[in-house]
């Protein structure tokens, strides 16, 4: 029974199929639903689609009865359902269309559709679903089933048009980037986004849906740091479900350094050895390169040590600092090459250790030179890092200790020095040391200013004086700043008086007074000077004495000379007389016959003889070097000043002169020791040991008594290498030249007295031999003939 109905009903269905499509078939000319709009449906090929179909009923009280798909213009239906049966049946046109065809009731009868299993190219075209109801018009509903096609694969291209075909770039980081993707074809008008880890960059496109090329082009004002090893993507797609066609492109950025430290601590750098200062900087692509620089300029004679990886970079840097590199600038600077001024700096104040730059200075408010008595503070301009820790203050390369008595205050960088005084003048110096070394300052002059002031040793003098003959008198004195004025007084009995009528001459700090003395009873002169500091306090004193004639020599002894061979006379000087004196030394041959036509001298003998020649000099030293051998001579001396020769003079007798007999001893000479205080008793040498020995030993005055007489019978005999000329080189004959400098000061006056007494023995030294000077250096009081 239940087979016979379902035939019934098909049988039915069929009946219905053919009914409707007989009906549904327009006529010629005939289109009723042809003006029906039709519903664009996107179909991805090989993909399933849904038709929809409204299959509301117009009318609440009303029903579906059947509904239809047809496709295109065909009168047959591709799909049917009849909804009168209790249960709805489902009927498909067999062919391949039909076979993939199934019509789907939704709880909402406005979105019943019909569902085509993976579309095929052939399926595209104008489906119409109709509607039949039950009380209501039949309704039609037209879908055009439109397959998507892709466009091409996208083209990136940069901003001066040129194709990428590897890798975008290279972009700087913060500036801009471009980069422009195309596609061509697509149906329907294709979508072209950016992309980049996921994330939509540029989603506009750029060109008209009309335009067979589709073109998005994208921009970032500021490249992210984070963009640097990434890939963009641009994406085309027609239609959503048809999936994306994508083309990744890599992107090269540059990145400027993000981190740059100079990681050493800022300790005290010393300028005895070589620093180390290392520097590490990061966030660079490629990696940065470190440069030093200080104070702005590059770093010379310094070593560097790098290091580096792909993001990584430190340098060590070595160098010899200076004492002027304290306090400068040192930067660490990372730089990447291929970014322009894309480089980070790190700086810092470098603290140079060095030893001490000292200089001596016044304090502020003195001045230099300062005046005596006055409170003066020096200072040791120090400048030194780290600070010193130990000052010393020097005088003339002395140290100066600290003595309150005296004045002298050091204490640390000031030395003050209270009531200062002449003594105080000089260069100072200080020094100063810390950990890198002791510096010594260059020398400060101070110069201290005084009011005049004797110069040392004439304070007090003594001054001879010849009754109406001119004296000069220099009054020498030291003084800071240099002397204004002088003015001399003199003292009698009667008091303190002017210098009047007198000749005053003033060079410098020296002034020379002439006058000629009187009969009045002056007792000393008195000189003051006067600067800008002050007036002298205590004068120079010259005390006036009446003139004398000078002592005779005394302890007169001849010896062998110690160079050029030769005898030397020498005595000691007795007082001048308060004047000034020289010493004659009178040589006499006493083998000569008397001429009685010459005046000779008399000798402590009470003897005449004639003088061979005379030799003056400023000290009773004498050298002789002509005497001849087998001759016998005698020997005088005395001093002369302005007022006459002194009396008695010293006498040398029986002097005897032999030629050495063996030739090693060519320069032989028995030397006679002369007492000239008991009787000028010749002594030889000999004798003279023994007699010592003697009065050592047994102080026998006995002994001593026969050596004498001993002595007394025998000749002194002196042996000297035989000389003889008949007359000396110019150069070398008696005259002024062969005297000292203080020779020729002599005043003119005494010159005439001297030799107005003396001109019988002018006239018997021209008759005598000539004096041969030896070419020999002798003491600077002696004097060589």
């Amino acid at each position: 029974m239940d087979n016979l109905r379902i035939e019934v009903a098909c049988s039915l269905m069929i009946m219905n199929i053919v009914v409707s499509g007989i009906l549904a078939s327009p006529g010629p000319g005939k289109s009723n639903f042809q003006n029906v709009p039709a519903k664009v449906v996107w179909a991805v090929p090989g993909k399933d689609v849904e038709l929809p179909c409204d299959v509301t009923p117009p009318l609440p009280t009303d029903s579906v009865n059947m509904i239809f798909w047809f496709k295109d213009t065909s009168g047959m239906p591709i799909y049917s359902l009849d909804a009168r049966l209790n249960e709805t049946s489902h009927l498909a046109v067999s062919n391949d269309l039909g076979t993939r065809s199934y019509f789907v009731m939704d709880q909402d009868p406005s979105r019943a559709r019909l569902k085509i299993q993976e579309v095929a190219a052939e399926d595209e075209g104008v489906f119409r679903c109709r509607v039949d109801f039950i009380n209501s018009p039949t309704r039609n509903f037209r879908v055009n089933l439109t397959l998507v096609v892709q466009p091409s694969v996208p083209r990136i291209f940069d901003a001066e048009g040129k194709e990428i075909l590897t890798e975008a770039g290279p972009f700087l980081e913060g500036q801009e980037l471009f980069l422009s993707c195309q596609v061509t074809g697509g149906k329907p008008a294709p979508s072209l986004i950016w992309w980049y880890n996921g994330t939509i960059l540029d989603s506009v496109v750029d060109t008209g849906r009309d335009y067979f090329t589709t073109v998005n082009q994208m921009l970032i004002t500021k490249v992210p740091r984070s963009l640097k090893g990434g890939k963009l993507e641009c994406r085309a797609t027609s239609y959503e479900m048809a999936g994306d066609i994508i083309r990744e492109v890599p992107v090269i950025v540059y990145l400027k350094p993000n981190k740059v430290k100079i990681v050493s601590p800022n300790e005290l750098l010393s300028c005895s050895k070589a620093q180390t200062v290392r520097c590490e900087t990061s966030g660079s692509y490629p990696p940065a390169k470190i440069i030093w620089t200080l104070q702005a300029k590059p770093m010379r004679n310094a070593v560097l040590t790098e290091e580096e990886t792909e993001l990584f970079s430190s340098s060590i840097i070595s160098m010899r600092l200076e004492a002027e590199d304290d306090g400068k600038e040192l930067v660490c600077r990372a730089d990447n090459p291929r970014f322009p001024k894309g480089y980070l700096e790190d700086k810092r104040r470098i603290h140079v250790a060095y030893p001490p730059k000292v200089a001596v200075r016044l304090d502020l408010g003195a001045t230099s030179p300062v005046k005596e008595g006055s409170i003066v503070v020096l200072r040791c301009d120090c400048k030194a890092r780290p600070s010193p820790h130990t000052f010393s203050w020097y005088q003339d390369g002395h140290l100066v200790p600290y003595n309150e008595t005296a004045g002298l205050l050091p204490a640390d960088d000031t030395l003050t020095i209270k009531s200062i005084r002449r003594r105080s003048e000089g260069e100072y110096s200080c020094s100063a040391t810390n950990s890198e070394g002791e510096t010594y300052s260059a020398p400060f002059n101070l110069i201290v200013q005084y009011a005049p002031r004797c110069k040392i040793g004439y304070e007090v003098n003594k001054i001879a004086s010849v009754t109406y003959e001119n004296m000069i008198v220099q009054c020498h004195v030291e003084a800071i700043p240099e002397v204004i004025r002088f003015h001399w007084t003199y003292n009698t009995s009667k008091g303190v008086l002017p210098m009047q009528g007198a000749k005053m001459q003033n060079t410098g700090d020296v002034s020379t007074l002439h006058f000629t003395p009187g009969t009045n009873d002056i007792e000393s002169l008195s000189c003051w000077a006067t600067n800008s500091v002050g007036r002298q306090e205590t004068p120079c004193l010259f005390h006036i004495i009446p003139a004398d004639k000078p002592e005779s020599p005394r302890n007169c002894l001849m010896r062998n000379a110690s160079h050029g061979g030769g005898l030397e006379v020498s005595c000691l000087a007795g007082k001048d007389g308060g004047l000034q004196q020289s010493f004659v030394l009178e040589v006499e041959d006493l083998t000569l016959p008397l001429d009685p036509s010459v005046v000779a001298t008399l000798s402590d003998q009470g003897d005449h003889s004639t003088p061979v020649y005379r030799v003056l000099g400023e000290t009773p030293v004498f050298r002789l070097h002509s005497l001849e051998a087998n001759r016998e001579y005698q020997f005088v001396v005395y001093a002369v000043n302005a007022k006459g020769r002194s009396s008695p003079p010293v006498v040398l007798p029986n002097i005897r002169l032999e030629v050495p007999t063996d030739p090693k001893q060519e320069n032989g000479l028995s030397i006679g020791v002369y007492d000239t205080d008991k009787g000028n008793h010749p002594i030889t040498l000999t004798l003279l040991l023994v007699i010592l020995a003697a009065i050592v030993m047994v102080l026998i005055i006995g002994i001593v008594a026969i050596a004498s007489v001993l002595a007394c019978r025998r000749q002194p005999q002196v042996a000297l290498r035989a000389r003889r000329s008949s007359k000396p080189p110019e150069e070398l004959e008696l005259s002024e030249a062969g005297f000292n400098e203080g020779f020729h000061r002599r005043s003119a006056q005494y010159r005439a007295s001297l030799y107005a007494s003396e001109s019988d023995f002018e006239r018997s030294i021209n008759s005598g031999p000539d004096l041969i000077l030896a070419p020999v250096n002798f003491p600077r009081q002696s004097t060589d003939y």
